[in-house]
């Protein structure tokens, strides 16, 4: 061990070390900067309000996780009303809006991401997620986000009030017009940004279909970079989390080779849902008695390229040719 006298210097045998929290695994940990980052009009926010009303009401993750007690968040955003659009989309999502605190930016005005009055609220109301959306429009004069140095600065002061307030803290921000640059250079400001953020994940829309939205990480510091998840966000449905996968053709088996498991599951699985959609639940129960797996399971699933539709609280199965989508 080195002896010293100075207070600030340490020998890492004097440090015991501690796992990585997650608000959700492994796409936004817990007292850490987690960057969402998108083209304007891409459901960022909707994303973003559907994940603070779960969390509000000890909901669900979109992966299905139950969240183990209701959790406080703040929101801040500038280019949304607070009564007329952040409000009902919160109640669409049956939020517990006592559970989501805001700094009204009627009263604290000229409101900046490093404002001494964020940092007061966060104490305040000890939220497990701070949302600021979108990060340019509470950028200061001394804290511009394109100069390298100011945004190194202001970047490690939210670093420090995540890590001291044990609060995820997510900046959304809206993609420059550059779209030749790396997924992790697309985002507004200096790449100082991205690079005191520990998770990067970027909204795009799918090409065939611009109702249906892919979340992509594009950065994990921390943990093995997640799978793709998908929403979908449209005038008639609203919001809803949708779980994509590759679309494999199962193959019939010849008589000469011997179906394994997993496409004799898949053959079971698809027999089932030939006629429409169906519950998740049902048809794990359907497959009971059977000694499989829930990894047998899931790699049938995965192999018939089954689309998950969450609704009205639980998962929905469907073929990826559409059927599904005539039951409800």
């Amino acid at each position: 061990m080195v002896e010293n006298d100075l207070d600030y210097l340490k020998t890492y045998d004097q440090i015991q070390s501690a796992k990585v929290r997650w608000i959700w695994y492994p796409y936004i940990p817990l007292a850490k900067i987690t960057l969402l980052q998108g083209d304007p009009g891409d459901g960022k926010s909707t994303m973003a309000l559907n994940l603070i009303a779960e969390l509000s009401r000890g909901g669900q993750l979109p992966d299905g996780t139950k969240i183990k007690e209701p959790l406080q968040s703040m929101y801040q955003c500038s280019e949304d009303g607070v009564a007329d659009t952040i409000k009902p989309r919160l109640e669409s999502f049956g939020a517990d809006c006592s559970n989501i605190a805001f700094i009204d930016e009627e009263i604290a005005a000229n409101l900046t991401l490093d404002d001494e009055r964020i940092r007061e609220s966060i104490v305040t109301v000890k939220p497990k997620l701070v949302v600021i959306d979108p990060v340019q429009s509470y950028i200061g004069s001394d804290s511009n986000i394109f100069v390298t140095s100011r945004a190194r600065k202001l970047m490690h002061r939210l670093s420090i009030w995540a890590a001291m307030y044990d609060c995820a803290i997510i900046l959304i921000s809206h993609f420059t017009k550059n779209e030749g640059t790396k997924d992790l250079y697309r985002g507004i400001g200096s790449i100082d940004v991205v690079a005191a953020a520990r998770s990067v994940l970027q909204v795009e829309s799918d090409s065939e279909n611009p109702d249906i939205k892919r979340v992509k990480q594009v950065k994990n510091s921390l943990a093995p970079k997640g799978a793709d998840i998908y929403y979908e966000l449209n005038r008639n449905e609203g919001f809803r989390w949708i779980e994509a996968v590759r679309k494999v053709v199962v193959e019939e088996s010849k008589p000469d080779k011997p179906m394994n498991k997993t496409c004799a599951v898949a053959f079971l699985i698809a027999e089932r849902l030939k006629e429409g959609r169906l519950p998740a639940n049902a048809i794990f129960e359907s497959l009971k008695g059977m000694n499989l797996s829930d990894r047998t399971i899931r790699n049938a699933k995965k192999e018939l390229g089954i689309i998950s539709i969450r609704k009205d609280g639980q998962w929905y199965w469907s073929l990826p040719d559409g059927k599904g989508e005539t039951n409800t």
